[in-house]
């Protein structure tokens, strides 16, 4: 399938106000979702931009419209988690270091059980 091919495919989804971009890079076709939504540190309200998502040429009408389905979901779960807070806090935030998310990973909140173990 063509870059064009897919494009016409996108312009048949619809969800919000989103739309469904594809970029040809070498051999390589992506696709991402982008949406206005306010920026996490300015407030501005922007175009975002949802992960790239490696198309195949050789997909299928339905693995392209699927893909996009799975774009909005995972978009959509990365807002979530920047607008979740707990103690005025994201602590779901999708922008954490993962050196510093290993540094807290042994911190475990577990039931008062004598069978629990910490985990390495």
């Amino acid at each position: 399938m063509t870059k064009q091919g897919m494009e016409e495919i996108l312009a048949l989804v619809k969800y919000k106000d989103w739309s469904f971009h594809v970029e040809e890079r070498g051999d390589h076709l992506f696709m991402q979702v982008r949406f206005p939504d306010p920026d996490l540190v300015t407030g501005a309200v922007e175009t975002q931009h949802g992960r790239k998502w490696i198309l195949s040429k050789f997909m299928t009408r339905s693995e392209v419209v699927t893909t996009a389905f799975k774009a909005v979901l995972t978009a959509e779960e990365h807002e979530v988690r920047e607008k979740f807070r707990y103690r005025k806090r994201m602590v779901f935030g999708p922008h954490f270091d993962v050196e510093a998310l290993h540094e807290v990973a042994g911190r475990l909140d577990l039931r008062d059980d004598p069978k629990s173990v910490a985990v390495d």
